[in-house]
């Protein structure tokens, strides 16, 4: 045996070498990458001499040193010039008070529910195929740890009570810069702030009517499969995304015989249709992702709008009725603005940060559900929803002020619909802080909320109604990638 530490520029290889077998063994190399802070280059005048420790056994022939991947700064790792890995984690644990929105016996308010939890732990990991062929996969275990609060025995989401799920999984072609073709788990691009990266957001969470066109309860994280062309124009600074995805599945139609027979198999309706314009007037965003904080990096103006689209057939369940079709628009003004004026995409700095975010939602029916006029989402009531949201982050403080105020408010066409009313009738208003030890990588969060329910008390509601709550929700983020 034998081992051989050669000098190699800025790395040092190591190669060990075993004879006298029947079968040669292959030999290993590791090589170390350093810098100058690690290590120092030799000197133009030093002569550099491989030590050679050899033992009683015959030497045989090294094999050819393997080399790994390189992992560039980015945390990449390359293996070749258009193909690349990318992997990363987030973890967002919460401590969250949130109060009852039910009276006790003695009228007082309700109390208290307390947990911990993670309400975001994440496995990231994106890449490269080929060139202008790349995708993405995210798993997700949310609210891993919370308590079921409709629970008669307190169980909590671990294990198979709350299995990781997989969000997005697509991949991508880019055939031009105004032309991509993706297919597969896709974030829908809803709304402005649903659109967010988690990492960023203003708040300590995304908006609560960011989930409205989710109501049906036909996607997953404001996910869906589907496929999707997007591209940019105008110098990158218009964006279109357009796609259609599987929204709500017809059922199957069965025959009353005993047994029943099946006369036409499920999913036969058509797709639900996403399609979103966004137009920047300062820098541009070219994220999967766009929004939030961008810590003085991004100078940015602008405005989008989205529309959203299923229909149920007349054939569909219950057949030989016309279905009521959904239908949702939404649309958004934002601003991040850096205090100097100018962006530093380098090193950052103050920045100023609002959005406002306008939507109507339509399921399409009557509430309470009526057999004779259907809709094909019958959980989305109409109506309309309202975010306004606004920071201030220091850099030298590492410090960000926050404050956010939404409303869902229903529009019902039929008078008897005061109880939909009273529970969906909502006004959310928020602030808060955020201490940022590296910004999106590492930072911590206090939230104040006041919940506000304008016509809980409506003739003949219960009267153990509360008709507003509070809560309070303490962050902690840990992010790399």
């Amino acid at each position: 045996m034998y081992f051989v530490i050669e000098p190699r520029g800025s790395a040092i290889g190591f190669t060990v070498c075993i004879g006298r077998w029947s079968v040669p063994l292959v030999a290993c190399s590791l090589i170390l990458a350093s810098s100058t802070a690690l290590a120092e280059e030799p000197s133009p005048g030093t002569q550099q001499t491989p030590m050679v420790v050899p033992t009683p056994s015959a030497p045989v022939e090294p094999a050819a040193v393997v080399k790994s991947s390189p992992v560039g700064p980015t945390g990449m790792i390359r293996l070749a010039d258009d193909t690349w890995l990318r992997f990363g984690f987030q973890l967002q644990f919460w401590f969250k008070a949130a109060q009852d929105r039910v009276k006790q016996p003695d009228g007082s308010d309700g109390g208290y529910a307390m947990d911990f939890y993670c309400r975001r732990c994440r496995f990231i990991a994106t890449g490269s195929v080929v060139r202008n062929v790349s995708f993405m996969i995210l798993f997700e275990s949310g609210d891993l740890g919370k308590a079921d609060p409709n629970s008669l025995t307190g169980a909590k989401a671990f294990g198979r009570l709350n299995p990781p799920v997989l969000l997005d999984a697509w991949g991508s072609l880019r055939l031009h810069n105004a032309f991509t073709i993706s297919a597969g788990n896709i974030l829908l691009p809803l709304t402005r702030n649903g659109m967010q990266p988690t990492t960023t957001y203003l708040s300590i969470d995304n908006a609560n009517v960011d989930t409205t066109p989710a109501l049906q309860g036909n996607t997953v994280a404001l996910r869906d499969l589907g496929a999707q062309i997007s591209g940019f124009l105008f110098g990158d600074h218009l964006e279109y995304r357009v796609g259609l995805f599987q929204g709500t599945r017809a059922p199957a139609m069965m025959t009353a015989d005993i047994p029943p027979i099946t006369t036409q198999n499920a999913s036969h309706n058509m797709f639900r249709t996403v399609a979103m314009l966004q137009l920047n007037l300062w820098d541009p965003e070219k994220g999967y992702f766009n929004g939030g904080h961008y810590f003085g990096r991004k100078k940015v103006l602008g405005v989008s709008g989205s529309f959203d689209y299923q229909k149920l057939g007349t054939d569909d369940f219950p057949a030989g009725i016309s279905k009521d079709p959904y239908f949702g628009i939404s649309s958004a003004a934002f601003i991040n603005y850096p205090l100097t004026g100018a962006a530093d995409p380098l090193n950052g700095g103050d920045e100023l940060v609002a959005l406002a975010q306008f939507g109507y939602y339509d399921g399409g029916g009557k509430i309470p559900v009526d057999i004779t006029m259907p809709g094909t989402y019958p959980a989305v009531i109409r109506q309309i929803n309202f975010l306004g949201e606004a920071a201030y982050y220091n850099k030298n403080l590492k410090l960000s002020l926050f404050g956010k105020f939404e409303m869902r408010r229903i529009y019902a066409a039929y008078p008897d619909e005061a109880l939909p009313k009273a529970n969906n009738n909502a006004m959310w208003i928020a602030g808060g802080l955020k201490y940022y030890v590296a910004e999106q990588m590492m930072n911590f969060g206090l939230q104040y909320e006041r919940v506000l329910f304008p016509d809980a008390f409506y003739p003949g509601a219960p009267s153990t109604t509360q008709s507003a709550t509070h809560n309070v929700t303490v962050q902690m983020q840990v992010f790399l990638y």
